[in-house]
């Protein structure tokens, strides 16, 4: 959320988005929203999040009925979850929150201090809030979207962070609403790993960050659940007295397999989208292995594996001949090597899972005569 490439819907024919600014300012006072019709009688879930054309991304990708929906979702009615689905009035107008605005949920009052990025489906603000303890205030935007979608994207990403407690998963403390717009307390991270990316980082470093990536993503993988958003601006850093602590956030488009191999993504973020999302249309634990490579390449190098200003059309055409993985052969290292695998074309020809993944990465003689991170 802190101003990376939006994440787009799928729609065909592919169509380029441009890119969210990272300075981008929350409007004083955006204009009033159009109507926005009442859910409909079926509770609303991925099945109908879809964004206007103005928004298009990739290709039509209609989510099977297996997809999870608000049905499946339980959010308990006190603590300042709604439920069941809220009622839009006919027609409203919103106010973003500013510094000084002062929010309020079941739990106590959140004090805006500043806003720590903002991106197209949402902004994230610093605050104080109960106990005087610092929080990340995550903001879900309109956009333009009907108010179910919207609901529909708070509640489940709400209730991902309350089923998916691990060390490397950003913790959530509340979620409420407030004048029809939706947010989610979660613990204040120092910085994105996004704010390291540019310059190469120590190998060693590199090989500390992606056991914790791995970590989390092999816990989320083993609960069934693909990520598929890992970018530098949804990887954030807590700085520990030993050691950097990643903190995996952002589960607005996640998926449950729900024991399917893989799923139909209805959004794609297209600057990190894996190979098989353009040759199938389906997503799985294996895309969030690729993603991983493509972070692994940009902390290695300091670079993107595909710049990122590229035309949509170029940027298909590079990922389909597999240039990341070229990029990744030149390195010419062993830590150069495993990202090769990672962002091989064929997901049958990556890692199994991300334990394999570590398993490999930790033999390396950079892991193995390491001096900076003594193993807990």
């Amino acid at each position: 959320m802190s101003g990376h490439a939006p994440r787009t819907p799928s729609k065909t024919p592919p169509l380029g988005v441009p890119a969210v600014s990272a300075g981008a300012v929350v409007p004083q006072s955006p204009p009033s929203m159009p109507h926005m019709p009442p859910p409909p009688a079926s509770s609303p879930g991925m099945q109908s999040m879809a964004m206007p054309a103005s928004s298009a991304g990739m290709s039509a990708m209609p989510v099977p009925s297996s997809s999870p929906g608000m049905a499946a979702l339980h959010l308990p009615t006190g603590g300042g979850y709604p439920h069941p689905y809220p009622a839009p009035p006919p027609a409203m107008s919103v106010q973003y929150p500013q510094p000084g605005s002062v929010l309020t949920s079941r739990r106590g009052s959140y004090t805006v201090q500043s806003v720590l990025g903002t991106g197209e489906f949402g902004a994230v603000y610093e605050c104080v809030g109960p106990f005087d303890q610092t929080y990340a205030l995550k903001m879900i935007r309109p956009a333009q979207r009907a108010y179910a979608d919207v609901y529909a994207e708070w509640a489940l990403e709400t209730q991902r962070l309350m089923s998916l407690r691990h060390p490397n998963v950003v913790y959530i403390y509340d979620a409420f609403e407030q004048n029809h717009l939706f947010y989610v307390a979660l613990e204040r991270c120092d910085h994105p790993l996004k704010a390291m990316l540019g310059t190469p980082l120590q190998e060693g470093l590199v090989i500390e960050l992606t056991r914790q990536i791995c970590a989390a993503v092999q816990f989320l993988h083993d609960n069934d659940v693909v990520h598929d958003d890992l970018h530098g601006g949804n990887v954030l850093i807590t700085q520990a007295a030993d050691r950097p602590i990643v903190k995996i956030s952002d589960f607005g488009i996640s998926h449950e397999l729900r024991g399917a191999a893989a799923v139909r993504p209805n959004v794609v973020h297209h600057a990190i989208m894996a190979p098989e999302i353009l040759a199938t249309g389906y997503t799985s634990k294996q895309s969030d292995l690729y993603q991983i490579g493509l972070l692994v390449y940009w902390m290695v190098t300091g670079e993107s594996a595909l710049p990122l200003d590229l035309p949509y059309a170029e940027l298909v055409r590079l990922v389909a001949a597999g240039e990341p993985r070229r990029r990744a052969d030149l390195l010419g290292t062993p830590l150069g090597a495993l990202v090769s695998k990672l962002l091989r074309r064929s997901n049958a020809y990556r890692f199994s899972s991300a334990k394999e993944v570590w398993a490999e990465l930790r033999q390396l003689p950079a892991w193995q005569q390491r001096q900076l991170f003594p193993v807990k």
